[in-house]
This record gives structure tokens, sequence and C-alpha cells, in this order.
């Protein structure tokens, strides 16, 4: 079965296509017995919680701390956004229904090429999407929809003025998704192009 083009986490590819970006390589080098490597692996996972909370409270501008300015967003399917402008429009508009409540996680991260200012590192996302409450109890919602699906991300990174952020993310296929997929909204039309005056 075939799933329609979904929004989710990237909300940039579809089930079927393949990646419209290549990201870089991981090396294969274990973390060693180095504090800067894992200084700088505890600061990927600060940035891919900062990431992933930003989405699921809509703090659209929280995001100019996960990107830097000159960032590149890609998947399958679509052309690469370039620039922290329209990926947080992009996100703005993906995340727009503002009963959508969502809970994005990111485990199994896996940091590589390790530099004094750059790094890499793969990792998957579990991403629940939650239908609307049907009733409250004592001051907590219930729910009785979700969709849940697992996709993986790979990002490289950059140290600049002492803080690292993305400048570089590439999101792949779904691994597997689960629960009530009409919760789930279509992607934003792309806007149309200008064809000029005949």
């Amino acid at each position: 079965m075939q799933f329609p083009t979904l929004l989710i986490l990237s909300s940039l590819f579809s089930i079927t296509s393949l990646p419209a970006i290549t990201a870089v390589p991981l090396t294969t080098r274990a973390i060693r017995d180095s504090s800067s490597d894992a200084t700088t692996l505890a600061a990927i996972n600060q940035l891919l919680s900062l990431f992933s909370q930003s989405l699921d409270n809509k703090d659209f501008e929280a995001l100019r701390d996960v990107y830097t300015e000159d960032a590149v967003l890609g998947g399958a399917g679509t052309p690469p956004l370039a620039g922290i402008e329209p990926i947080l429009d992009f996100y703005r508009t993906a995340f727009a229904n503002e009963s959508l409540v969502s809970i994005h996680t990111v485990d199994t991260v896996l940091g590589a090429n390790f530099t004094e200012t750059t790094a890499s590192s793969s990792s998957f996302a579990n991403v629940y999407y939650l239908g609307p409450p049907v009733f409250e109890r004592a001051g907590f919602l219930f729910r009785n929809s979700s969709v849940v699906f697992r996709e993986k991300i790979s990002n490289d990174y950059v140290k600049r003025e002492g803080h690292w952020k993305v400048q570089r993310q590439t999101q792949f296929d779904i691994l597997s998704i689960e629960g009530d997929t009409s919760l789930l909204q279509p992607l934003p039309e792309p806007p149309a192009e200008d064809q000029g005056e005949d």
C-alpha cells in the first residue's frame, strides 16, 4: 500500500522518492577517549532536542538557534531549501494547523567526522501526531487517535562564534508508519512560477 505524500517532520519527501541531495558520508571512526568529541556530541544532542521542541511548540524563531544563516534543508522529491528564511517560512506553513499536536523525539545519534569546527551525525526520529481531544479529566486532555512514524536524518554541523548549528540537513525515507494516517496533512503547495508577460 502506498501512502500519499505526507506532512511529516521534514515534510520534504514522499515515501517512494530518492534523496534530492546527498549528505556527507559518515567516517567510520568511533568516539575516542576525547573530551572534545564528547563535548561536541553533547552539543549535537542538545541541538536536536531544541529542534524537536521548537517544532512541537511551534516556536519557529527558535529554529534560528538550530540552523546557520546559510543552512540547506533537503530531502527526496523536492529541491533543497537554501537559507534560514526559506526554511523558517516552510515550517511556519507546514505547521500552520494550530490544532495539530506533535511530539518529536530523536534517538540513536551517531556522531562522526569530528574536527574543531565541523561534525556530522546520523540519527533516527520518531514523530507522533495526536488527534483532537475527546474529553478532559483533572486537567488532562485525552485523545483516542494518533499516528507515529520513524525516519532517518543526516546532519552536517559547523561551529561558529562558539556555537554549534546545523549547516546541512538531509531527511530520508520513512522507515515505518502506524496509526491513523488521516491526521497527516498534505504538503503545502509550492509557489506558482512566474511565467512573465507574453
